[in-house]
């Protein structure tokens, strides 16, 4: 009898912003000949922004499945089961990618994984196994978001793997300080530092994951899944659904939302992500990721997170499938911390993004 061996699952976790659909693109980009991955991505929002960068990004990607508005690690628990079932019979990958939420606990997640592991298949095999959980640290915002969340430092000690991001523009000084806080948090676990964003396939292969073992060993199978501080989970991000309305045609309606760019609070809005429609002439070349397929409007996704952005053309086919209706300019959600939802959805809508705004809590 044919042996069926079980898919390997690597977790990539890290506050919001940090990096970790960069590093899982970057990653794809290195896949090994004829090696297919799906991912799972967990996500604030609405808008279906990441998923279409990672679809661009490999040739060898089998598909990608986003479970938006909700948490992997407690409301979402069920869903994750189904979601991995179907990717494992629709795409047969070679392995499969989950992306968490920014404010996901790792352990619970872990758990749920190991319990989905010991589910057997019509073979009598096992569907998957945990292979490893990556943490992504921001260093350049790492000092301001571990102070204000306590999911982000439960996720640098437990995880198989850190990964320094964002090291390159900060000085020798200020690594140090990141790098010796984490290694409080977490000493013995392997640390690696990106290149921009990028580190080798080879160190997310085979890390074998040991954690949660023990816990699962205690827990029975109707157990409610603790988050590591014994308590509800409450989510630490607060999302705003922002649309631009269509009235000029020509992306004008968005030149005061591009200005905002510049000068929006990075220690106040950890995230913006955008479908927008514009002309390429009003995207500085600095933060344009793509090469303009025409000097006419065309659609961009923007990525935002602490100040830094980059605009990247996709394909009208794809476009029109993620905006939905011509009726609008832009269509996105603005990541904030709890409690700061209203103030921002007062400050948005006063005419700081424009005219042809709608801003609402989601």
């Amino acid at each position: 009898m044919t042996v069926i061996e079980p898919t390997p699952v690597t977790v990539f976790t890290g506050f919001v912003g940090a990096g970790k659909t960069t590093l899982i693109i970057s990653l794809l980009k290195r896949l090994p000949k004829d090696y297919k991955v799906a991912i799972l991505k967990n996500e604030y929002g609405d808008v279906k922004v990441d998923s279409e960068l990672a679809a661009q990004s490999s040739g060898n990607l089998a598909g990608v499945q986003e479970m938006l508005n909700g948490c992997l690690c407690c409301v979402m628990t069920g869903k994750m089961r189904d979601a991995i079932v179907e990717i494992q019979e629709k795409y047969s990958p070679d392995r499969i990618l989950i992306e968490t939420s920014g404010s996901a606990f790792p352990a619970a997640i872990s758990i749920q994984l190991r319990e989905l592991a010991r589910e057997l298949g019509e073979e009598g095999e096992a569907r998957i196994r945990l292979d490893g959980i990556v943490n992504v640290i921001d260093v350049e915002n790492f000092g301001g978001y571990a102070d204000t969340s306590k999911s982000a430092s439960l996720q640098a000690q437990y995880t198989d793997l850190l990964v320094f991001n964002k090291w390159e523009d900060v000085s020798e000084r200020q690594f140090d300080v990141v790098w010796d806080r984490v290694n409080d948090l977490n000493t013995d676990t392997p640390k690696l530092k990106s290149d921009r964003g990028a580190i080798p396939w080879e160190a997310i292969m085979g890390l074998d994951s040991k954690l949660g073992l023990a816990v699962l060993e205690d827990h029975d199978h109707d157990h409610d899944h603790d988050h590591g501080d014994g308590g509800e989970h409450m989510s630490e991000i607060e999302t705003l659904t922002v649309k631009f309305a269509k009235t000029a045609g020509d992306g004008s309606e968005l030149v005061s939302f591009l200005e905002y760019l510049e000068k929006a609070p990075k220690d106040e809005i950890y995230r913006m992500k955008f479908i927008l429609r514009l002309s390429p002439s009003m995207i500085p070349a600095e933060h344009c990721s793509t090469t303009p397929s025409s000097s006419t409007n065309s659609t961009y996704i923007l990525n935002w997170a602490f100040g830094r952005y980059e605009f990247t053309e996709i394909a009208e086919e794809r476009a029109a499938a993620l905006m939905k209706t011509d009726a609008l300019a832009g269509l996105g959600t603005v990541m904030v911390g709890r409690g700061d939802g209203r103030m921002f959805r007062k400050r948005l809508s006063s005419g700081v993004l424009g005219s042809d705004v709608s801003v609402e809590l989601s």
